[in-house]
């Protein structure tokens, strides 16, 4: 490592706003041109079909579509929501719940269900339309409230950094437990957090105490279900000003890694020729870009290791799929980066005894382990460890950039983000070492760069934003 589908653009004309378009792609959420309608009697309304395949609701979770509004001028944030006066029409009834921010709305099945979803979406504006409107939209998976445990007592995982227990003296470590959002003391005195750290310190500082108000997945979020697509990433860059668009998007050069990232310039337009595929070449400060363009945030570890394991003890060795090996994996990374058995139909085919072959998380997240790696908000480091946990508000800097005092950023060189680690691990088509257990996959609770800030674009990094859930 040192050395190494959908935000969806609408324009006003008739509604079809869209999570996917073609049942063939390689990933469920593909790009789409859709569009909003704004009622002449009632300006304030905004209508659009929204509809997407492989939905489900169950006991145990859902996922949704988290929708903001934007008008046509990118250097102003969402259009602010009504509290209420919100609905969507279909054959599967659905819930659509608005942010307390007013920022966005998530619509969602509202009772048991697997399968396609359509619906007619309304949204109540809080003030009348601008003349043009865009809608944005990326799938997501709820992630439960709930205690579950951090960690793996293998001895591999607890070599490379895994969080674990202190035991009594002469005790084996143990898992974790994360009860609730409380301060945490790291320190390696029996029954705190605790875990081993090499001499260049990529695993973290082994300091603390982890605050109160960093996020530790005890309380539920929102998780995007795929990784940033090149067709999300074209589209939200495509959306900027010309100036901005440059700090956000650096083209490789030809070759047969550069060839993996598709993002071009087609005259004043930025396009994806495989708008499906998982975004590579994407910086830290690209990705927070993004979550706040979208009035996301980043994902701390502590929400990695909940969202790929839910509150299941852990298994010695498991990845997020819940078992300690990849035997049965069919979900495979090809030399382009596009994944192999991750079309809608591939998909369509995940149940709880599947989830080894189409690698999908404890909560059918995808791709956690393998395919690109994971940025996260490290643990590790004093400036992770100030995270707070904030919002995107959707208004980017004078440059393009996020605007979250307490994200960890880029330095000057954009070189690294210190408080920013990977978790993951990531294909690199080379032999797997016993050395950095990563490649292909990391198991869950492996933390070989977790405190390690690497921040540049290369052909292994890509990203993923989270949302709190608000507090009732």
């Amino acid at each position: 490592m040192p050395n190494l589908a959908s935000p969806f653009v609408a324009a006003v004309a008739v509604a079809s706003l869209l999570l996917t378009t073609d049942r063939s792609c390689a990933q469920q959420h593909a790009p789409a041109t859709g569009s909003v309608t704004i009622a002449e009697k009632t300006p304030t309304q905004a209508t659009f079909s929204l509809r997407w395949p492989n939905s489900w609701r169950n006991q145990r979770n859902h996922d949704g579509a988290w929708i903001v509004l934007r008008g046509a001028d990118p250097t102003r944030g969402p259009l602010r929501l009504a509290a209420e006066g919100h609905g969507a029409i279909g054959k599967t009834p659905a819930i659509v719940t608005p942010s307390q921010d007013g920022l966005g709305v998530f619509v969602a099945p509202a009772a048991d269900h697997r399968g396609d979803v359509e619906w007619q979406v309304t949204l109540q504006l809080a003030e009348p339309a601008p003349s043009a409107i865009e809608a944005w939209a990326v799938g997501m998976v709820l992630v439960p409230a709930g205690a579950f445990e951090l960690g793996d007592d293998d001895a591999r995982a607890l070599r490379f950094g895994a969080f674990h227990r202190v035991g009594s003296e002469g005790k084996q470590p143990l898992v974790f437990p994360v009860a609730d959002e409380a301060e945490l003391t790291v320190a390696a005195t029996p029954g705190a957090l605790w875990y081993a750290r090499d001499p260049a310190g990529y695993q973290g500082d082994q300091s603390g105490p982890i605050p109160a108000a960093w996020p530790k997945g005890t309380r539920a979020f929102w998780i995007m279900k795929h990784e940033l697509t090149q067709g999300e990433y074209a589209r939200f860059v495509d959306a900027m000003p010309t100036a901005w668009r440059e700090r956000r998007i650096a083209i490789p050069n030809r070759g047969e890694e550069a060839a993996t990232f598709s993002l071009d310039r087609d005259g004043a337009r930025i396009v994806a020729t495989a708008p499906n595929r998982p975004c590579n070449f994407v910086s830290w400060d690209d990705t927070c870009a993004f979550a706040d363009w979208m009035a996301l945030r980043p994902m701390t570890e502590f929400e990695f290791e909940k969202a790929a394991r839910g509150p299941q003890r852990p298994v010695a060795g498991d990845y997020p799929w819940g078992t300690a090996d990849a035997k049965a994996l069919a979900r495979q990374v090809t030399r382009t980066r596009d994944l192999a058995m991750a079309t809608i139909a591939d998909e369509a085919e995940l149940t709880e005894t599947t989830r080894a072959k189409l690698g999908a998380s404890h909560y059918w997240v995808m791709d956690l382990a393998g395919s690109l790696w994971e940025r996260v908000v490290s643990a590790g480091h004093p400036a992770g460890r100030a995270f707070l946990g904030s919002h995107g508000d959707g208004v980017l800097s004078t440059t393009g950039g996020h605007t979250n005092a307490d994200w960890p950023s880029m330095d000057a060189k954009g070189a690294m983000a210190a408080g920013v680690g990977f978790r993951g691990g990531a294909e690199y088509f080379a032999t797997a070492s016993e050395d950095d257990p990563t490649n292909p996959q990391s198991r869950t609770a492996v933390r070989t760069y977790a405190g390690w800030g690497g921040a540049h674009r290369t052909k292994t990094y890509s990203a993923r934003a989270v949302r709190s859930v608000d507090a009732p």
